[in-house]
């Protein structure tokens, strides 16, 4: 899990690795904020190491944070609240 702070707050990253062939990396991230889930990313990739696809995974995460909270959107409901 990785700690990230913001312009609205504390985001999390938490990682999850799926198991797949030696030597390929797949991992779905959770993006949450203030303890609710605003995204989840996927990154899959031939001949990448567990680390650097962990790298990979988290930059994504933050460059998909830094775009939310530079487009100004209102952060304060979950995404499944606003896709109900």
């Amino acid at each position: 899990m990785y700690i990230r702070t913001g312009n609205t707050g504390v985001w999390s990253i938490s990682i999850l690795k799926t198991k797949v062939a030696d030597g390929d990396y797949s991992a779905t991230a959770e993006i949450s904020l203030k303890g609710r889930c605003r995204c989840k990313l996927v990154l899959t990739a031939p001949k990448l190491s567990a680390q650097a696809g962990d790298d990979k995974l988290k930059q994504k995460c933050i460059d998909w944070i830094n775009k939310e909270e530079a487009e100004g959107r209102d952060l304060s409901h979950s995404s499944e609240a606003e896709e109900a």
